[in-house]
């Protein structure tokens, strides 16, 4: 299955929640499993969800006698920042996933390359990255530091880390591949919208036909593959949507791999 991307609207209570306690995202993070999720409307098909479910039921129902979240090293248990409402804050969490995460399964890769540049973890060699992206010396995250570059001297078109920005909340140990990035509703959110209209479709689609085009092309994207050019853009098109749905409501959106 390998790793998979996706982007998910939450309220801005719930951001600042996470932001100022971010032992809980990983408690947010679980909550989709639980019996109530609406995850299990949609997802009819999985197998061995009964268990994932009363595993998940089971980790929840820990919290209230729990002082904190364990990093798995003896001895260095973290500390929760409040005496919480469990039940409530079950709920509240519960109903941020009745709305449905943004699914980019394993093509976050080529997404990021074709809207900002660069190719997520591979920067640092000669085909990792268009020309004019600078990374500082010691840099090692996966994903580079920026939401919109206007203008690309690539080809004149903005560069949209639709993916990629964010600030880290939460650890490493968040997801199986490191910790969520998030964007506060409003200007940051709505710039990385602004800024995939400006490329729009048509630019991203003329994108990709000069890439695979090229003697040398980026060795981590299937040029091959008959249909990428559509399955592509219906993915541009997906994140748009996302996107809009989060600046229309004011929602913040959290992006990780899982």
């Amino acid at each position: 299955m390998g790793i998979t991307g996706e982007i998910k609207q939450i309220s801005a209570s719930t951001l600042e929640l996470l932001k100022e306690d971010p032992l809980l995202v990983k408690v947010f993070r679980d909550a989709q499993w639980l019996p109530e999720s609406a995850l299990w409307q949609r997802e009819t098909y999985w197998l061995g969800y009964e268990t994932i479910k009363k595993e998940a039921r089971a980790r929840f129902d820990k919290l209230p006698k729990s002082q904190g979240l364990s990093r798995f090293i003896p001895g260095n248990r973290r500390q929760w920042k409040k005496n919480y409402d469990w039940q409530t804050l079950e709920q509240q969490f519960l109903a941020e996933w009745e709305n449905p995460e943004l699914d980019l399964h394993k093509y976050w890769l080529e997404l990021t390359f074709l809207l900002a540049g660069y190719v997520p973890g591979y920067y640092a060699t000669s085909q990792g990255k268009i020309p004019e992206l600078k990374v500082d010396q010691g840099y090692k995250k996966d994903f580079l530091p920026f939401s919109v570059i206007e203008n690309s001297v690539w080809d004149g078109m903005p560069l949209v880390n639709a993916f990629g920005a964010g600030k880290e909340i939460g650890d490493e140990n968040t997801t199986s591949y490191g910790p969520m990035r998030y964007l506060s509703p409003g200007d940051e959110v709505g710039e990385i919208l602004d800024g995939l209209l400006e490329l729009s479709q048509e630019g991203f689609q003329n994108r990709f036909i000069r890439e695979s085009q090229k003697s040398e092309l980026v060795p981590w994207i299937d040029w091959s593959e008959e249909e990428m050019l559509d399955c592509m853009t219906d993915y541009y098109n997906e994140i748009v949507d996302y996107y809009q749905s989060a600046v229309r409501q004011h929602k913040a959106l959290l992006l990780y791999l899982t």
